[in-house]
């Protein structure tokens, strides 16, 4: 299955690219939502919630002004919902460059098989309005 490293590389990956696709010029100091959605498999829901509190800690202690707030799903499957909130492109940069590895070093890859499917992230700016 996939690894946390492969997941959280993902978010930033993603959210890099949509940043730099964008059509219309924006602002470096613009902030960009992020919404993710993590599948863990069953059974592994609480040691996924556990893993993705962990990181809910570590990014705001570790790049300031950036939000991150995690809810689950009350049905089944379990899905995780992670927004995050990132004010500038140098906070995104500094999470992929300096943040997620720093995590994956104190914190290790996730187990095999915690992840059902890849994560599904979206991303949003704001609308000028």
């Amino acid at each position: 299955m996939l690894s946390f490293t492969r997941v959280l590389g993902s978010l930033l990956v993603v959210g890099t690219l949509a940043a730099g696709a964008a059509p219309t010029a924006r602002a470096a100091d613009e902030p960009t939502i992020f919404v993710v959605r993590f599948f863990p498999a069953e059974g592994r829901e609480d040691e996924a919630q556990t893993r993705l509190a962990k990181l809910v800690k570590f990014v705001p202690a570790n790049n300031p002004g950036v939000t991150f707030r995690l809810h689950r799903s009350t049905k089944k499957p379990v899905v995780f919902l992670l927004y995050e909130t990132f004010p500038s492109q140098a906070a995104m940069d500094t999470q992929q460059k300096t943040v997620l590895p720093a995590f994956l070093k104190e914190f290790g890859a996730s187990p095999e098989g915690l992840w059902a499917k890849p994560n599904e992230v979206e991303t949003y700016r704001m609308t000028g309005d």
